[in-house]
């Protein structure tokens, strides 16, 4: 196995590895490659769906089926990311997934199916780096604070279905998923490190209102999170596969290939309810 970084903050390409058939020696590698990397990428796996929830159960527990993306037919738990002709991604939002679950996902799978000639490369960012990178005032500032995340960007996108009414299924799927709070910095729970724990997509507002009075907002931390020096750009090829930790990164997909037919599968891992880093009790 051999393992290339693709630059010093984040993601690595790993060779040499049969995701479907590693022995327990190999995933070990692979998973220690994942926890210091973040983003691991594979070429040529071409994994089943049923290759494909074996090596995710490695991460961990599998998640429930998504609620509102479309999966393989008879594996809920392998989530469909598919352009078709006709049906053109929406707006892409920079995420972490799922950070509207009062525990998101630890990690997910996703392996490409088929791809355009071009475009439809994802963007992944180190957002422990992007921690490190803040001044010790806005740490002190964040310290110890939260945010409100909820469901947002699904209604009215390729994944949504509009009855006859104009009433949005995804509206009324999430109308009883109440907003969560989690903390502004977050200590993963394996490596320890602290990580800021903001998103574009689904947080919603900062918690404590006096953080605006002293010129803390998300507009800033959001454009903080998308600094290109903790980037890493993946251009997919038909059997490539990534594995992300999602408890300390955010992706964006590059919606530049109009309606061109694209298709990924995604498996996602439980995580655990995020915990506070704090500065005074680490």
């Amino acid at each position: 196995m051999e393992v290339i970084p693709c630059n010093t903050t984040i993601g690595a390409v790993i060779s040499g590895v049969d995701l479907a058939r590693c022995d327990a020696q190999t995933f070990e590698g692979v998973y220690q490659a994942f926890l210091k990397h973040k983003v691991v990428f594979f070429r040529d796996q071409f994994l089943s769906p049923e290759s494909q929830l074996r090596l995710a159960a490695r991460f961990g527990e599998l998640e429930a089926p998504h609620p509102f993306f479309p999966h393989v037919f008879a594996y809920p738990q392998v989530s469909e990311i598919e352009t078709t002709l006709g049906n053109p991604p929406g707006k892409s939002y920079w995420h972490t997934d799922m950070t509207w679950q009062s525990a998101p996902p630890k990690c997910s799978v996703l392996c490409a199916q088929h791809l355009p000639d071009e475009g439809g490369d994802t963007i992944w960012v180190n957002m422990e780096a992007v921690y490190a990178s803040l001044s010790e005032k806005l740490k002190q500032r964040l310290d110890g604070k939260t945010a409100m995340h909820a469901v947002h960007g699904f209604a009215g996108s390729r994944f949504d279905d509009v009855g006859s009414g104009g009433e949005s299924l995804v509206d009324n799927i999430s109308k009883d998923m109440k907003a969560v709070h989690h903390p502004i910095v977050v200590k993963h729970p394996e490596t320890g490190n602290p990580t800021l724990y903001l998103n574009e997509q689904f947080t919603r507002s900062l918690d404590d209102k006096y953080l605006e009075d002293e010129g803390v907002t998300l507009t800033d931390l959001f454009a903080r999170s998308h600094a290109a020096d903790f980037q890493v750009r993946f251009q997919w090829q038909e059997g490539s596969v990534a594995i992300w930790d999602n408890r300390c990164t955010q992706h964006f997909a590059v919606t530049d290939y109009g309606d061109k037919p694209r298709k990924l599968h995604r498996v996602v891992v439980k995580g655990t309810e995020p915990k506070a880093y704090l500065l005074n009790h680490v």
